[in-house]
C-alpha cells in the first residue's frame, strides 16, 4: 500500500497549481509491479493525465478519515479510529487475495499507522522524504527517502528473512538433529 505519491504544491500562494507525481513514482510502480500485485491507498486523485501511465492496481482502499474537528488531545484517538477502518477493507483485499500477512508491505510518508500494521504481520516501510527524525515509538521495518529506494529495502529485508529462515531450523530438522547417533533399541 503506497502513501506519498503525489508532490504537494510548493508555493503555498498558488492555490491553482495541480498535485504532480514524485519523479520516482512510475519507476518504482513498474519494479513493484514486476515483483507483484500493488494496491494503492487512496488520498488523493491522480493527476490529470497520469491515470494510464502507471502500472495497474490490483485494489484500491480508501484513505482514513479526514481529522474532524475533535479537540487535538483526541486526534491520536481519531487517527488510530480512521485507521482502524482503512486496515478492515486492506484485510479485505488480503483475504481476496489469498496473500499472507507477511506478504504485506505498507509503505507511508508517516509512521502513524506502523505499530497497528505490524500488529498484524505486516512490514512496514517509511518514505521519509523530508529525512525528518522519528519521533515517535515505532519502528518502521525499513526507511528510505525515495522510491527508488524501495527494491533495495525490499531486497534487504528478502535477505534478512532468508538468514533467520536458516538459522532457525524447522522442526523437522530439529527431530533429524536429534535423532542422528541415536540408535534405535
Amino acid at each position: 500500500m503506497l502513501t506519498g505519491l503525489l508532490d504537494e504544491p510548493s508555493h503555498v500562494d498558488d492555490a491553482t497549481r495541480a498535485p504532480e507525481l514524485f519523479p520516482d513514482v512510475l519507476p518504482a510502480m513498474v519494479d513493484l509491479a514486476e515483483r507483484g500485485s500493488v494496491n494503492l491507498i487512496h488520498y488523493a486523485p491522480m493527476p490529470a493525465g497520469h491515470e494510464h501511465v502507471l502500472p495497474p492496481f490490483a485494489a484500491h482502499v480508501d484513505a482514513p478519515g479526514a481529522p474532524s474537528d475533535l479537540p487535538p488531545e483526541l486526534h491520536d484517538t481519531e487517527a488510530d479510529l480512521n485507521w482502524l477502518a482503512t486496515f478492515e477493507r486492506i484485510d479485505a483485499v488480503i483475504a481476496e487475495s489469498g496473500s499472507a500477512p507477511d506478504d504485506v508491505v505498507l509503505i507511508s510518508n508517516t509512521v502513524g499507522p506502523f505499530a497497528k500494521a505490524a500488529e498484524r504481520g505486516w512490514l512496514t516501510v517509511w518514505l521519509n522524504r523530508d529525512r525528518v527524525a522519528n519521533l515517535s515509538e515505532t519502528m518502521p521495518s525499513a526507511e528510505i527517502h525515495s522510491l527508488l529506494d524501495l527494491p533495495e529495502a525490499l531486497d534487504a529485508i528478502d535477505e534478512a528473512r532468508a538468514i533467520i529462515a536458516g538459522l532457525m531450523p524447522s522442526s523437522e530438522a530439529t527431530i533429524a538433529t536429534a535423532l542422528d547417533g541415536v540408535t534405535p533399541a
